[in-house]
């Protein structure tokens, strides 16, 4: 990750001396959203820190949610200021137009230029596995969609119609909102308690009761406790007569037989009773 880091401070340069030369408020919204990504991958390098602390005693499932508390930060302040005031200076820039551009052809080389940084760092990251480069490969080409936006942006100015910098500044903006908001929404519902899908339930009571002296399974409940990390909560249905000594070893084989299936599932909690339930247990609040 501290390559496509790098990546991202080169093409975060070049955008910056590409404005300065230029004065097109669009290449300024697009170092702008490289300011976004960098801060998120910052952020998220530190997270992983701490979420790979182990458990404690406050908090005793772990602190992978840390991640989570980090990009809802990440999302919520540039969705507040960065899209607003960008979107307000593109607004701006389409009501009052300004012909005063300098080295427009330097602007848009340079902005080539980072669309191939942008591709690169893409390409890195569709090569690598887990769900943090997966994150990286989109915003990577999010960051290059609103490259090319800026391109767009000056070549039109470049051909007579400057109004188009403020376009592709309210576009950028755009894009930048988007993806803010949908970090903030993806995250919100990791830390609202999230549950997981009805596929997930399915599949966790096929498992069960194909283990000898299982009757059934219900009063499921699932809660992601980070990314890829869930705590399950079950109460598996036996013959009244079994021994403590039965159950004890039928817990550990139901836990085994549920994890090879589903790695994600890092904690699992296994009631015994003789009666049957509902699949899945919703609490009243």
């Amino acid at each position: 990750m501290i390559d496509i880091l790098a990546i991202y401070v080169l093409s975060l340069g070049v955008k910056l001396a590409a404005y300065h030369f230029s004065g097109f408020t669009a290449i300024f919204a697009d170092a702008l959203h490289s300011v976004v990504d960098i801060t998120m991958i910052s952020i998220l390098l530190m997270s992983e820190r701490v979420a790979r602390k182990a458990p404690d005693p406050s908090h005793p499932l772990g602190h992978e949610m840390a991640k989570n508390v980090a990009s809802l930060i990440v999302g919520v302040g540039f969705i507040a200021f960065l899209s607003f005031e960008l979107a307000k200076e593109g607004v701006d820039k389409i009501l009052s137009p300004t012909g005063l551009y300098e080295n427009t052809e330097t602007a848009i080389a340079a902005e080539v230029f980072v669309l191939f940084l942008l591709l690169l760092a893409a390409f890195l990251s569709a090569r690598r596995a887990g769900i943090l480069n997966r994150t990286l490969l989109i915003e990577s080409m999010n960051d290059a969609l609103s490259t090319v936006a800026a391109i767009v942006g000056v070549g039109l100015v470049w051909l007579g119609y400057p109004i188009f910098d403020g376009v592709a500044t309210l576009l950028i903006a755009l894009i930048i909102f988007y993806n803010s908001f949908k970090l903030v929404k993806d995250n919100a519902k990791l830390l609202l308690g999230l549950s997981p899908s009805e596929e997930f339930y399915e599949s966790v009571e096929s498992v069960c009761v194909d283990i000898e002296g299982v009757k059934g399974v219900h009063d499921m409940v699932g809660v992601y406790t980070g990314e890829n990390s869930i705590h399950l909560d079950l109460h598996v249905t036996v013959d009244e007569e079994m021994t403590v000594k039965d159950a004890d070893r039928l817990s550990v084989e139901i836990a085994e037989a549920i994890r090879a299936k589903h790695p994600e599932v890092r904690h699992i909690s296994i009631h015994f009773c003789p009666h049957e339930g509902e699949k899945r247990k919703i609490y009243d609040t």
